[in-house]
């Protein structure tokens, strides 16, 4: 056990409580693409002897993605994640010239976002969106009331669905082709306040469990859940430190998406217990590396993978190479690296 030390904050500077990894068959083209698409500056790459990347990092907007290669045999791993920008417009156009396909077109939605989905080159779902104005939940509700809102909300649940199936685009609703963008309102983010560019979507087989493991585990506390007329979570939200996570229900026949996902938390080997008396099972025990970080990895009861880091030690870069060489973290990143956390059998 390595004990947090209550000096060092808990989250790095410039990076968020909870972060998407992206795990890609090329990394090198996954930044290519969102660099064109959204405007993402690289902040780090690893690459390993053999010319994979083992790690690497970009920044969107105020938010950071993870991303490694994956191995020859392991499985398609798509990724789902909302980006908020400044123009959605602009963006998903940018992605489909940056060699995207479109899973649906641009909307506005009923709580003053516009947006649509796209399927980047390597396989993981965008959400882009913009907000546009502050809606209310008494507007936002009145607006269901009207066909435009009606066919793009039926519109965006088809579509997708359509998507996770593998069948032919859903035929887009004259009322939706009929929505032209609108302006923002004076003085409006972007990204609504509370919120970040870059959140995960986790889309399960049960939401509830999700939202009850992930509050047992990390603490997470619940904003709210919308329930479908047959029952099904139609969307989740909840808060890990300044994350938020976004949720709903999978279809049954809808094929696995696990969510990979690095939370960073004040004491990590309490988190690690808390996730195991939850349900999780330990794919790597807490193992403290040469950065500074103890980091484990578990496997939420929906199948989400998640990296757990608590930060007990700020060694400057010389000091983290001291230590890179050093046999105990040697050893360290060999465990780490060495477990196969989609091997057979």
């Amino acid at each position: 056990m390595t004990a947090a030390n209550p000096s060092i904050s808990t989250v790095p500077s410039g990076y968020s409580s909870v972060s998407p990894w992206l795990i890609t068959r090329d990394t090198n083209a996954l930044f290519e693409f969102i660099t064109a698409a959204f405007g993402a500056e690289e902040i780090d790459r690893v690459v390993g002897e053999d010319g994979t990347i083992g790690h690497a990092e970009a920044r969107i907007g105020d938010s950071v993605v993870l991303a490694f290669d994956s191995r020859a045999h392991w499985p398609e791993t798509p990724s789902y994640l909302r980006l908020y920008t400044h123009d959605a417009d602009a963006a998903f156009h940018a992605a489909l010239a940056a060699g995207a396909t479109a899973v649906s077109v641009l909307d506005n939605s009923a709580w003053g976002d516009r947006g649509a989905r796209v399927q980047d080159p390597l396989g993981n779902v965008w959400w882009i969106m913009s907000h546009m104005g502050d809606v209310s939940d008494d507007e936002a509700a009145s607006r269901w009331d009207a066909p435009e809102y009606a066919a793009g909300m039926e519109y965006a649940v088809e579509s997708l669905r359509r998507h996770m199936t593998g069948q032919p685009d859903a035929p887009v609703p004259d009322e939706v082709k009929a929505m032209a963008p609108v302006t923002r309102t004076e003085g409006v983010p972007a990204v609504p306040a509370g919120y970040r560019s870059v959140e995960p979507w986790i889309i399960s087989r049960s939401t509830p469990e999700l939202l009850d493991f992930i509050t047992a585990a990390f603490g997470a506390k619940e904003a709210f859940r919308v329930p479908m007329e047959d029952g099904a979570i139609g969307h989740a939200e909840a808060k890990i430190g300044d994350s938020n996570i976004l949720a709903f229900d999978s279809q049954p026949d809808w094929p696995p998406t696990p969510a990979f996902l690095r939370v960073y938390v004040g004491d990590g080997d309490a988190a690690f217990a808390a996730a195991l008396a939850a349900g999780a099972t330990a794919v790597t025990n807490m193992t403290e590396m040469f950065w500074g970080d103890v980091v484990g990895r578990v496997r939420d009861p929906l199948g989400n993978l998640w990296w757990i880091h608590s930060r007990v030690a700020e060694p400057t870069e010389e000091e983290a190479y001291e230590r890179m060489m050093d046999p105990k973290f040697v050893k360290a990143m060999e465990y780490v690296s060495g477990v196969d956390f989609f091997a057979k059998g």
